[in-house]
């Protein structure tokens, strides 16, 4: 029997990609929210959460994006994957929109832990470009 793997190979390597980052940046944090706060439990919590929807997040997007190509590559239909894509934007923003709420009302979540993770593609993706161009002498 086959298995089915919806998520495509250049998706599951941007994510592999992503990760190191990710957890670094969590743990830098974390270091920061310790000297502030101390041990902080919630704090820890909230920044894994994040960071694992930061990840579905990205999963949608890449997934959604190429799903929204095909599509216009084979109907040659604007609108339709234009649709797909504001579809993708709606999940992706229940997602945040219930990562936010469930912060505000569990206790042992972290408001600011759970949602600094969705700030860090922008950072990391100046990272890996910085890091690239010294690999390649630029």
């Amino acid at each position: 029997m086959e298995v089915i793997n919806p998520m495509s190979r250049m998706v599951r390597d941007e994510l592999k990609g992503i990760l190191p980052y990710v957890l670094a940046i969590d743990a830098v944090a974390y270091l920061v929210s310790f000297i502030f706060l101390g041990v902080n439990y919630e704090m820890a919590l909230g920044l894994i959460l994040g960071s694992i929807l930061l990840l579905v997040n990205m999963a949608l997007l890449g997934g959604h994006s190429e799903q929204a190509i095909n599509l216009y590559r084979l109907t040659g239909d604007v609108s339709r994957a234009k649709r797909k894509m504001a579809m993708s934007y709606a999940i992706r923003s229940v997602i945040l929109a219930a990562a936010l709420f469930c912060s505000l009302k569990l206790d042992f979540l972290n408001t600011v832990g759970v949602m600094l993770p969705f700030l860090y593609p922008k950072p990391v993706y100046m990272i890996k470009t910085f890091i690239s161009d010294k690999k390649e002498g630029k």
